[in-house]
């Protein structure tokens, strides 16, 4: 299976985007499904997104999980691309709902799964090239990269 994120759109208009990707990729023969937590797209696909049209809405690779800290410790490492010719990064976290920890810990505890695969990277809070977005929502977190 793979996994894309869809963000920074209205609320209102995700349905209409989901229902339209999902048609497409159904046209392509490429088995998907969409859910909407909170203001992003999380589209779960058969085969892998290679159309132009669709890459067009910007879709990010992404990883839906539960919150827990050795989980996401485990999906920053899998989410991560592997093959990043960037030099410093940043994670990002956003937190809503109650939980045993705080962004900043958080953000602190999983920077170490981006130091396990890329020892010489550095972090730059200001100005990364990139970043990985950590987006805890109540008992579920979405992950996804973004590059700079």
């Amino acid at each position: 299976m793979h996994n894309y994120i869809l963000d920074n759109r209205s609320k209102r208009k995700l349905k209409n985007i989901g229902n339209k990707i999902i048609l497409n990729l159904q046209d392509k023969g490429n088995l998907s499904k969409y859910i909407i937590i909170q203001k992003y797209l999380y589209i779960t696909t058969t085969n892998e997104i290679v159309d132009e049209k669709i890459l067009d809405y910007q879709l990010k690779k992404a990883i839906l999980c539960e919150t827990n800290k050795d989980i996401i410790y485990s999906s920053v490492k899998k989410i991560t691309p592997k093959k990043t010719l960037a030099k410093s990064f940043a994670i990002k976290v956003d937190r809503k709902g109650e939980h045993k920890f705080s962004s900043t810990e958080l953000a602190r505890d999983t920077a170490g799964a981006v130091f396990e695969l890329f020892p010489k990277i550095y972090v730059d809070l200001k100005e990364p090239e990139l970043i990985i977005h950590i987006k805890v929502i109540n008992n579920r977190s979405l992950l996804f990269p973004e590059h700079k």
